[in-house]
């Protein structure tokens, strides 16, 4: 369950109140208390769904007598649904886009699967995150989750460290021998990253696991049965490399069993808004300092394609904390932490506005942004650095001007 409270910037109307109460009951959004003054609803709520804040949200929007519409939940740190609604493990996956959605349902349903998964999607899109939501959220998850990156590991001991050796196997082997990782994630999971990596001679030998649920240690003759399921995931075509033979065909198709696709971060935008809000939240307990994005750097990060996809996004945020110095972080502290930002026409070029309008439109944009994430009057005066009547004879002015 998740409190949200909301605040409504409106056209000062009677008829306003009802307008609103009459969208959030389209949604499963319950109101336990509402406040209105003047050109502003103030409304607390819970609800069990996180996606039905976004719906409430985008129709609200939409009215054009509804001048802004902010939302800070109380509950939650950016999940896209309550955990409620999906087991604890996939409620780690920060989420609300429709695609995504649907990408749990389907992990959900192979949890308990004994059969080989093969997850794709481009680098920093959270393969490891859902390969440890599908092992915990099964019965496997009573046994260990052993996660392998396979270009790390040198070609040369690549088969010791799958399937283990006997004592003498070769010059400088343990005396008592060693398991290997497949022994190791008996009755568990065995998580391969960055598959495409594998050689062509591993790939022979994980066929023959796969077919007979049995390795052979190095300088071993007898067969050893392992029951370890096998999530493997890549970024690479591995359609492409079956056919420039560096993947064998058949290891292709046996590990093509069930195939889980993560979509990029560019093509779920509406998940960028929860990802920022998540880390931020996140790392303002690590770093014991609470930032605040103006509204200009929030649209920016926004719009922003995230090539690097969550990691890239966690990375931004991680700098942002480190190296701004104030906690109102602006387009300028955007540019310290190596994002392409653009240079503002207004500013560079000097005539459309004389300086001390823009500082007037960026001070208020400022205090806007704060007041729509609920931020005291207090916070935002400490912040700017202005007294607290300052910040009060401002916020009134404001609301007068929207009003009027």
């Amino acid at each position: 369950m998740v409190t949200i409270r909301w605040d409504i910037r409106t056209i000062d109307r009677l008829s306003m109140v009802e307008d609103v109460l009459k969208e959030f009951s389209c949604c499963d959004i319950n109101i336990i208390s509402m406040k209105v003054t003047p050109g502003r609803i103030l409304i607390k709520s819970w609800s069990r769904h996180v996606q039905d804040i976004s719906s409430v949200q985008n129709r609200l929007c939409q009215r054009p007598d509804i001048v802004n519409v902010a939302w800070l939940s109380e509950d939650m740190t950016g999940q896209s649904s309550s955990e409620l609604a999906r087991p604890r493990y996939f409620s780690d996956i920060i989420c609300s886009s429709p695609g995504m959605q649907s990408l749990i349902e389907k992990a959900i349903k192979i949890a308990d699967s004994k059969y080989t998964v093969l997850i794709r999607g481009e680098t920093g899109t959270g393969k490891e995150l859902l390969a440890r939501a599908i092992h915990n959220s099964g019965q496997r998850r009573f046994y260990p989750f052993i996660p392998v990156n396979c270009s790390a590991l040198p070609e040369t001991l690549m088969e010791s460290e799958f399937f283990g050796y006997e004592k003498g196997a070769f010059s400088g082997a343990d005396s008592k021998g060693k398991k290997g990782l497949f022994e190791i994630a008996d009755h568990g999971t065995l998580f391969l990253d960055e598959f495409g990596e594998m050689p062509l001679n591993l790939q022979a030998k994980l066929l023959r696991v796969l077919q007979d649920g049995g390795i052979r240690r190095v300088g071993g003759s007898h067969i050893i049965p392992v029951n370890a399921r096998i999530i493997v995931a890549t970024n690479a075509n591995l359609e492409e490399m079956v056919e420039r033979c560096q993947l064998r065909a058949d290891l292709y198709y046996r590990i093509n069993v069930l195939s889980l696709t993560i979509p990029p971060l560019r093509e779920r935008p509406e998940d960028i808004a929860l990802l920022i809000r998540h880390f931020v939240h996140k790392y303002a307990k690590e770093f014991q300092r609470r930032i605040i994005l103006d509204r200009a750097c929030f649209s920016f990060l926004l719009r922003h394609r995230w090539p690097g996809n969550v990691r890239e996004v966690e990375n931004a945020i991680i700098r942002l904390m480190l190296m701004s110095e104030c906690d109102v972080i602006t387009m300028e502290d955007l540019r310290l932490v190596n994002l392409p930002v653009e240079e503002s026409p207004n500013i560079t070029q000097g005539t459309a506005f004389p300086f001390k309008e823009q500082v007037q439109h960026a001070e208020r944009k400022i205090i806007e942004q704060m007041v729509g994430e609920n931020v005291s009057s207090r916070d935002i005066a400490k912040a700017l650095g202005v007294s607290h009547t300052t910040v009060l004879n401002k916020i009134r002015s404001y609301q007068l001007e929207d009003v009027n």
